[in-house]
């Protein structure tokens, strides 16, 4: 049998380590006080923009994106993308679809983190064809 003072020290450091556990961690390890995400804008070809053929892309990051952790997907496929400093420290993010889409809806999503961890995400459709 164990003494009632043992058992509520151990329930006590249970509590308290699970507390600890459930706090968010960003990418570089250390806990999340406080952090700003990523603004993803300037998508072009625009957001619900109609175009006759799609196959160039770019969105613009706001410059507390950490460029490494940028992904992009169009229809659910990953794209390659050039991502380029600007002088402001926003980065351009740029791609190319492997194949133009001539006709149809493509779905853009892109991701990445902060340099102080908050993630974010942005999606926007653009259509083909008239």
């Amino acid at each position: 049998m164990i003494p009632k003072h043992l058992a509520v020290i151990t329930i006590l450091a249970f509590a308290s380590c699970a507390a600890e556990a459930g706090r968010a961690v960003s990418h570089h390890g250390g806990p999340i006080l406080h952090c700003e995400p990523p603004v993803f804008f300037d998508e072009t070809p625009g957001k619900e923009a109609k175009v006759p053929v799609i196959q160039d892309f770019s969105v613009t990051a706001s410059d507390n994106t950490d460029a490494e952790t940028i992904k992009l997907w169009a229809n659910n496929e990953p794209v390659e993308v050039k991502i380029t400093q600007e002088r402001s420290g926003r980065l351009l993010i740029q791609g190319r679809l492997k194949e133009p889409v001539a006709r149809g809806r493509v779905w853009f999503r892109v991701t990445a983190d902060s340099h102080d961890g908050c993630d974010q995400w942005d999606v926007w459709n653009v259509y083909a064809g008239n």
